[in-house]
């Protein structure tokens, strides 16, 4: 009798033990079936983001910003917001724990910028954006041969000019300083699409008129939405700002910070008093021991553009070898080439510096490009001594620790080659950017400019000022304490800023933040979470502990908010 009993118990309990596994895997199914109908739905929505994250699914249209079109994505993503409730304590796996964040921060931040703050309706750089970039980065994209691109390519083309009829009727009142951003943006967009149409032409003769006819009614569309922007009647100096309350959703929904803008900006100011005292004591002693002074330098006769960007790429392999054999951190050998090439006509009202394009982490064939400044065709002798003396002294070596190795490509290659499609979308700043601030100190650290550098630590902590008044500047320019001009004057001042050159960087600086709340905060934010997060580990760790082993755990998750990454790596805050 008593075998019999739990014989039977035991059959009781595998029966259970399976429908609870049916159950468990069903849930887990469906969670993900989820998670990709709103990959689906934030992609489709946004056609140019997904050909640059290398999504081609969309790639013959552009962005649709009509009120029926904005409406329905609004209720869409409601309705996924409704879904994504039910597995708020569904006791998913650690992995789908932080899936579950990720995904819910993508649909809270696309409702907040279309139905709270309404980009659509007050950046007419918006609509410039699409039309530029939704024939540049098809042109990029090594996905497809150009003969195939070019139906898509085609399809944007003719798109374009319902674009701006819809930017028509959405920008109203733009804050000045998006109007004249705008206009000096669609001068060299018009240009783009003039040289884009020349180079299709010559590569694909038998469909030139198609070309012609398609880019000349684009190229029209936007010289007409420059002719209404040039006399519209501009809103409030600081229209461009989203509010406290919009700052403060972002911290906590977009980066999963604990604190508000008020309290950020004491953070930052309280970093900027630091950074001030670091540079200048430093500064002094480079200046009272003559660490700046260079023994003479033979400059050839001939050193031409080419040379400059020969000794670049050549640089950007350099970097590689060194962390390879300094084993700051594990180089996969898939990791895609990268080039450095001038930025783009288009891009060089908005980049003032340089920066860097990564390959869409979706796509088959990968390629990153780091753009520079352009350079002169023709180097004057002045030029030339200067450029030659900064290829001799091997002057690119931050650059490429922040843009290439171990900074954005590196980085952002390991985080595409997750399989997860979640985590292989995400693009979350505060990783991406603190990261690659923290590996400036670092590889100063790890002694790749040798045992001492003066000049180059000078221009590290240079670097961490510069962050540090971003944040400042982030907060007071979004939440209304700041306009455009005071912004730049004030940027001006605490940066000891004198030269006229110097000064046009900080008013193409400034005028970025405008239309990216929170992005320049993450640079040194993030670059402070990671460090905490290592502090952490080190401690937990002790002798034990790898600084290429955290390294490694903490990219291969991909661009996620390094506030996650306590959890993921089992670390406790002090």
């Amino acid at each position: 009798m008593i075998r019999k009993v739990l014989a039977s118990i035991f059959i009781i309990s595998l029966i259970a033990l399976l429908a609870g596994n049916a159950e468990a895997a069903k849930k887990k199914k469906t969670f993900d079936d989820l998670c990709l109908d709103i990959l689906e739905t934030i992609q489709s929505f946004y056609p140019v983001r997904s050909t640059e994250m290398g999504i081609h699914a969309y790639d013959h249209r552009l962005a649709d910003y009509s009120s029926s079109s904005v409406k329905n994505m609004i209720k869409k993503l409601k309705r996924h917001e409704k879904q994504l409730y039910r597995y708020k304590s569904a006791g998913l796996s650690d992995h789908d724990r932080i899936n579950y964040l990720l995904i819910k921060s993508n649909v809270d931040i696309a409702l907040l910028d279309l139905e709270r703050i309404k980009w659509h309706k007050k950046s007419p750089q918006l609509y410039v954006d699409e039309a530029t970039n939704g024939i540049y980065f098809l042109m990029l994209s090594k996905h497809a041969p150009l003969s195939e691109k070019i139906v898509p390519l085609l399809s944007r083309m003719r798109a374009t000019p319902g674009l701006f009829t819809k930017a028509r009727r959405n920008i109203t009142k733009p804050p000045p300083v998006y109007i004249e951003a705008a206009l000096e943006s669609l001068e060299s967009g018009i240009q783009f699409y003039r040289e884009i149409a020349a180079e299709l032409m010559n590569k694909l003769p038998d469909r030139a008129n198609e070309i012609l006819e398609a880019s000349t009614q684009a190229s029209e569309a936007m010289n007409s939405f420059s002719t209404y922007l040039s006399k519209l009647t501009p809103g409030p100096e600081i229209g461009f700002s989203i509010g406290k309350d919009n700052f403060d959703y972002k911290l906590s929904h977009e980066y999963f910070l604990t604190f508000d803008a008020d309290s950020l900006l004491r953070i930052g100011e309280k970093l900027l008093a630091e950074a001030q005292e670091a540079y200048r004591d430093y500064e002094t002693y480079v200046e009272t021991n003559n660490q700046s002074s260079r023994d003479s330098v033979f400059v050839p006769a001939v050193f031409t553009k080419n040379d400059v960007l020969n000794y670049y790429n050549w640089e950007t392999k350099q970097e590689r070898i060194f962390l390879e054999q300094d084993d700051f951190v594990t180089i996969p050998e898939e990791i895609a080439p990268v080039t450095v090439i001038e930025t783009p006509p288009f891009l060089r009202t908005m980049i003032s510096g340089i920066a860097y394009q990564p390959a869409g982490p979706f796509d088959s064939v990968q390629h990153g490009y780091f753009y520079v400044r352009p350079i002169p065709d023709d180097l004057d002798r002045r030029q030339l001594e200067a450029r030659f003396r900064y290829v001799h002294r091997r002057g690119f070596k931050g650059s490429v620790v922040h843009e290439a190795f171990p900074g954005h490509h590196l980085q952002l290659q390991i985080a595409g080659m997750n399989d997860d499609p979640v985590r292989k979308w995400q693009f979350n700043i505060m990783m991406i950017e603190g990261w690659a601030l923290y590996c400036e100190e670092m590889a100063y650290k790890a002694g790749l400019y040798g045992d001492e550098d003066p000049a180059q630590w000078l221009g590290i902590l240079g670097g961490i000022r510069f962050r540090a008044a971003r944040i400042v500047a982030d907060v007071k320019l979004h939440t209304g304490q700041f306009t455009y001009d005071e912004c730049v004057d004030w940027m001006i001042r605490a940066l000891d800023i004198t030269s006229d050159s110097g000064k046009e960087f900080i008013r193409k600086e400034v005028l970025r933040y405008t239309f990216s709340p929170t992005y320049q905060m993450s640079y040194l934010m993030g670059k402070r979470e990671i460090m905490a997060l290592r502090l952490a580990a080190e401690q937990r760790d002790g002798d034990l502990f790898s600084l290429k082993a955290f390294h490694d755990s903490l990219l291969v998750e991909g661009s996620i908010p390094p506030t996650l990454m306590w959890d993921i790596m089992g670390l406790n805050r002090n």
